[in-house]
């Protein structure tokens, strides 16, 4: 009996340590998972402060606290309309909204949300509505049989090189992301001319029905007037006339319409991205004003500011703009290195002093703590 009882014991303790080895392997072992976000791009390639504490990190306006990528990453997939900022000639942050479109569309492709709005669309401010016939020549839609073009091929087509924006190769990250996630890229600022005309007669530029469409009769409160109109003082570094703010404040605000008519012209059961500079994803008065205006919940709406950690500031607090009631304008922030680049402002004043014209009301009216960077050259 006892070697009977011996013999039935010995596969029940196998049967037991087996199942605790694997318990521990599970446990040790590290395991891929489909809704971890990418690994985030830390390999910075601007070259100052790279050993700030605040680079690398992420900060959520709303807790106050410093968060991970997974949880910023999530919060984006979950939206509905995510508006990426930038200094446009920080490659960093470029790089950093290619990580956020691939984080997104990995995210959903976890089906982690399940039920929520299909992003379809990317919207660039760098592209205007008068070169839909360039993208459509890139896409191949003028012909019978379309073929794949690499995202370099889109710079020829745009003529990137006469744009003014800074160099294609570093916005390439993003519309090779957008190819790969078969997202579209559309153009978000309006055409040159209809710019020209609102800056120089808003009365006749828009019909009465277009300005009620997309929102422009919605008048600021005079804190925001107000605040809109030193940004512009500030971002063009006091050299600009204040005679001229009234009219760089209506083609800021049509700018600002006009890319959230873009990301809307998904659909009402779609979303989009933005790609845009960090004044116009502000949700006090930038995009985000203009997509609530028509009917947008403020819980669809996820905006990010890529910033530049400055020497000795590491409250992460102290980076982020706040609306007039004092609320924060954005609700995550993310630190990058700064890129070494001339004072713009000193830029300006040569310039000037040498009978150049002074900055068209085309041209974005943004920060001069981000040293006039935002501001399209």
């Amino acid at each position: 009996m006892k070697t009977l009882f011996s013999m039935l014991r010995r596969p029940v303790a196998t049967f037991v340590a087996l199942i605790l080895i694997l318990m521990l392997v599970n446990v040790s072992a590290p395991r891929a998972d489909n809704r971890d976000v990418p690994s985030p791009p830390t390999d910075w390639v601007s070259t100052l402060d790279r050993d700030h504490p605040l680079v690398g990190k992420i900060y959520a306006t709303a807790s106050n606290t410093v968060v991970s990528a997974q949880d910023m990453g999530r919060a984006l997939a979950l939206a509905r309309f995510v508006l990426l900022g930038e200094i446009h000639d920080n490659p960093d942050h470029h790089l950093w909204q290619a990580w956020a479109i691939r984080a997104v569309s990995k995210l959903r492709g976890a089906r982690i949300v399940e039920g929520h709005p299909q992003i379809d669309v990317i919207a660039m401010e760098m592209i205007r509505a008068d070169q839909y016939a360039a993208l459509d020549r890139f896409y191949g839609r003028d012909v019978e049989v379309p073929r794949p073009r690499p995202p370099k091929a889109l710079a020829r087509f745009l003529e990137w090189d006469k744009s003014g924006w800074p160099d294609f190769k570093i916005y390439e990250p993003i519309i090779s992301q957008a190819l790969y996630e078969q997202l579209v890229i559309v153009p978000a600022s309006p055409s040159k001319e209809l710019s020209r005309k609102v800056s120089k007669d808003w009365d006749n530029a828009l019909s009465q029905g277009e300005i009620k469409r997309l929102g422009l009769d919605i008048a600021f409160s005079s804190d925001l007037e107000n605040a809109l109109t030193a940004e512009i003082g500030k971002s063009h570094c006091g050299l600009i006339p204040e005679a001229a703010f009234p009219a760089m404040a209506r083609v800021q605000r049509f700018r600002d319409a006009t890319m959230a008519d873009a990301m809307l012209s998904v659909g009402p059961y779609k979303g989009a991205i933005l790609i845009a500079g960090n004044g116009h994803v502000r949700r006090d008065r930038g995009v985000p004003f203009f997509l609530m205006a028509r009917g947008v919940t403020p819980k669809q709406i996820v905006s990010i500011a890529h910033v530049e950690v400055r020497p000795g500031e590491t409250n992460p607090a102290a980076y982020v703009d706040s609306t007039p009631e004092g609320k924060p304008a954005v609700d995550y922030v993310v630190f990058t290195p700064r890129t070494d680049r001339p004072d713009p402002c000193e830029k300006m004043r040569k310039d000037m002093s040498k009978g150049a014209p002074t900055p068209s009301t085309e041209k974005k009216s943004e920060p001069a703590r981000n040293r006039a960077t935002d501001v399209k050259p």
